[in-house]
């Protein structure tokens, strides 16, 4: 028998040019919480943050909902993010369950984003924020760019190199 269950939801989609929305959702046994998060990718900064605890183990857990207005002004896709928004979000004076959802919607940017950094720009980028996160984030951006599957986003140069790659080998 389960005693706890937990899923969340995020999406990202374009609002303006340049301007990206994330909305995450995460409901369990105990919680029901909202975050929508709204990015400028030309400045690469968090310029909205807005959540919902819609259902929550205690009812002072409404009083933080708010923190994640803090997240404004917040620079994304970089080093030390993480520990950005747990100090502003998290901790004592915060909620661990609302820090988590953003967390996640924060890593989320830079997939949405995706599709809005040009392709000769993006690898360079993202690696900045995923160098050493996993065994794929360790290669050269050289050796990423040789083994990546096609992706819309990268204007079919992922595609080139991946068909260089099979008629080299003769596959």
């Amino acid at each position: 028998m389960r005693l706890f269950n937990r899923s969340k939801f995020i999406s990202g989609k374009e609002i303006d040019k340049f301007i990206i929305q994330i909305e995450a959702s995460l409901v369990d046994t105990i919680h029901e919480m909202e975050l929508s998060i709204t990015v400028d990718f030309r400045d690469m900064v968090i310029i909205d943050a807005r959540s919902s605890m819609l259902r929550v183990p205690y009812y002072h857990c409404h009083k933080v909902s708010d923190l994640v207005k803090n997240l404004i002004g917040l620079k994304v896709i970089k080093s030390g993010q993480a520990k950005s928004v747990a100090q502003l979000i998290g901790g004592k004076q915060g909620c661990l369950i609302l820090e988590e959802l953003s967390q996640d919607a924060i890593k989320a940017i830079s997939q949405t984003g995706a599709f809005l950094i040009p392709p000769n720009q993006y690898e360079h980028i993202i690696d900045s924020y995923t160098h050493d996160t996993c065994y794929t984030h360790c290669l050269s951006i050289e050796e990423k760019k040789e083994a990546a599957y096609s992706r819309p986003m990268f204007g079919g140069y992922l595609q080139e190199a991946k068909n260089t790659h099979i008629t080299k080998n003769g596959r």
